[in-house]
């Protein structure tokens, strides 16, 4: 920061703690530059496919225009949240929420797999229920081939669970549940390490329940190197061998798309039914809505060609 020049834009990606990212700030702008908070989310997977979300907290003057540009080369699903600080502050409580889930989901697994139900049908089942969520969809199906490889470590989720606990404090809001979601990440990391896996609390549930949730080890190779992995992808039947996943913003929601993977709501018997139940209806509003788009997208280029005559012309 030493080297910013007047007039420049600092953009700052990282998640750290709320009162320094405003002394971050402060600091930029007593040097007559500007500061552009933007924090990413998303995960590792989506990262790869460039389809990250970054989350804002910059004024319109300063973001909007150059910088938002340069932004969407790298993770062009912006979200403007407001004042500077605030961004941090939800991108925060994402990965908590995260981390609720992740110990959640390794309870409800475990639970599962000693009452002998078939694991896939619990994914899939789950995947159409009200408890879903993303860490469901996108974390489960690594679960259940005995991956807890660390695209995001445990130590850095514990971080930002830490960093949620101090706001509780700073804004007087009793945090019960998250403090019990830290200790969690503090028993497995004890377990398996800081560097394994943020998921990794699912594992310390199946040590402690004294459980596998892959089909056995005669088709898993242990990595040493990550405490608590034990890759085993033939489990369960093969169904999440070549499982894999991207996003899709579906009318303002975040929507997992599964690659790879046999998806049983796409065939019968689910699909034999679901029209007596409002799906058809839904599928026609969409068409509707794809042609309606398809329409302006028509007139726009329509406009855009008369535009270049009339400068052709000129």
């Amino acid at each position: 920061m030493a080297g910013i020049q007047p007039n420049a834009t600092w953009i700052e990606h990282s998640t750290t703690d709320f009162e320094n990212t405003t002394v971050l700030r402060e600091q930029i702008e007593a040097k007559g530059a500007h500061a552009v908070e933007a924090p990413l989310t998303g995960g590792m997977q989506i990262l790869r496919a460039g389809k990250m979300v970054t989350l804002v907290g910059a004024t319109p003057e300063v973001f909007d225009g150059q910088i938002a540009d340069l932004v969407a080369l790298s993770a062009p699903r912006i979200v403007r949240c407001g004042e500077f600080g605030h961004a941090t502050i939800i991108k925060i409580f994402s990965n908590i929420l995260c981390a609720a889930h992740d110990v959640a989901i390794g309870e409800t697994l475990c639970t599962a797999r000693k009452a002998g139900l078939d694991m896939q049908l619990v994914f899939d089942a789950m995947r159409l229920s009200s408890g879903n969520s993303f860490c469901w969809e996108t974390e489960v199906p690594r679960m259940l081939k005995g991956d807890y490889y660390p695209d995001f470590t445990a130590e850095m989720m514990h971080k930002d669970i830490s960093l949620g606990l101090s706001l509780g404090e700073k804004y007087n809001v009793p945090m019960p549940m998250n403090q019990f979601i830290a200790s969690r990440y503090e028993q497995a990391m004890d377990k398996f390490g800081k560097n394994s896996g943020s998921s990794i609390p699912c594992r310390l549930n199946e040590e402690e329940s004294g459980i596998r949730l892959i089909d056995g080890d005669k088709n898993g190779s242990v990595t040493s190197e990550f405490p608590g992995n034990t890759l085993s992808p033939h489990s369960h039947n093969n169904a999440f061998k070549d499982w894999s996943y991207t996003s899709e913003v579906f009318s303002g929601s975040y929507t997992i798309k599964h690659t790879g993977y046999d998806n049983v709501y796409l065939k019968p018997p689910f699909t034999e039914h679901v029209t007596n139940n409002g799906e058809g209806e839904e599928v026609k509003q969409l068409k509707a809505q794809v042609a309606e788009l398809k329409m302006k997208l028509k007139v726009s280029n329509k406009k855009m060609r008369g535009l270049h005559k009339r400068a052709s012309g000129m």
